[in-house]
């Protein structure tokens, strides 16, 4: 048998509407409190459904769960499945809805969901997920649904990013937390700070500004204010990762700028009007950046047009980032 790989402290802190959606933390604090658990998971859809293939519950022996795979209708049935496999010591595959035998479980949307129920995850494999986790690696688990095992494989470059089934089989992809960046200062940088907290985004400011700083931490963020933006700070930038700037003091960025476009950000997004960016491209121009680069800039940024507060400033840019995230498979 081979040696458990040591396991990364677990971040279990993160509060908002994305940790619905990411069952894993939960699932490992529960492991190592030595409880028994079940990771169900979306693997068949039938019709239409409010969840996409994929998605995923984590249950506890006694009863603790997180995630959702229906609108409402179906968790409280999936949680007494989960303890009634894990009492039994053997993966299920149960369908719900159309075609299902549990003919008093009613879905609205009329359709049929198929539901694989794991209980055999073990140490080695949550370690592992755990740590690619860390280390901001994509990666799949491969399931048997009829043999009762699992492999956690790390994801290729150019590897599928969508969950599949292929026979027998299916890859749950998981992808790196989506990582948010945060430059500038005043108001709106603040409003954005706390929507992307509330969110449940992995979110990291900096700030040249004191007043910005203090109310950044007073959200509960930190907040850097160097007298230059850390390079580690861009370097840790990945394609799960997007930046958005908010400077009034519009010469300070095209440097910053031309340093973010050589990273694989999925999102760059700029305040400004039209014309403020007609000359900040003329700037990056200047700098020596390609069209295509410039091409990838989010100005004016946000999907509310002429948003002249914070709160839809922020709302707004929140929206185009989290649209662009689902257009690359990074959400569902």
């Amino acid at each position: 048998m081979s040696a458990l790989l040591p396991c990364p402290p677990l971040d279990t802190s993160a509060a908002g509407l994305l940790s619905e959606e990411d069952v894993l933390p939960d699932l490992w604090v529960w492991h190592r409190q030595g409880l028994r658990t079940a990771l169900v998971t979306l693997v068949g859809i039938d019709g239409a459904a409010p969840r996409p293939l994929g998605a995923q519950m984590a249950v506890a022996e006694d009863g603790r769960h997180v995630g959702y795979l229906s609108g409402g209708c179906l968790e409280q049935a999936i949680v007494l499945e989960a303890q009634d496999v894990i009492r039994a010591a053997q993966n299920r595959l149960v369908r719900y809805g159309r075609g299902s035998r549990y003919i008093d479980i009613k879905l609205p949307c009329g359709s049929g969901l198929d539901l694989h129920f794991d209980i055999t995850l073990c140490s080695e494999q949550m370690s592992t997920m755990a740590l690619y986790r860390a280390a901001r690696k994509g990666f799949a688990l491969r399931s048997s649904l009829s043999g009762g095992s699992s492999q956690v494989t790390l994801l290729a470059k150019d590897a599928p990013r969508l969950c599949a089934r292929e026979g027998d089989v299916f890859s749950r992809v998981f992808l790196p937390r989506m990582r948010l960046l945060l430059l500038g200062s005043g108001p709106a940088l603040t409003a954005l700070a706390r929507l992307a907290q509330a969110v449940g985004l992995e979110t990291e400011v900096w700030s040249p500004d004191a007043a910005t700083r203090l109310a950044i931490r007073s959200a509960g963020l930190e907040a850097g204010g160097e007298p230059r933006l850390n390079e580690d700070a861009i370097d840790r930038l990945d394609s799960s990762s997007a930046v958005v700037l908010v400077f009034h003091e519009h010469d300070v960025e095209p440097d910053i700028l031309a340093r973010l476009l050589r990273r694989d950000c999925f999102y760059i997004g700029v305040l400004g009007n039209r014309a403020v960016h007609t000359q900040r491209l003329h700037a990056l121009s200047a700098l020596g950046v390609d069209a295509e680069d410039l091409a990838r800039l989010r100005a004016p940024v946000g999907s509310i047009q002429g948003a002249k507060t914070k709160t839809t400033l922020a709302v707004g840019i929140l929206a185009e980032l989290m649209a662009e995230a689902k257009a690359r498979h990074l959400v569902a």
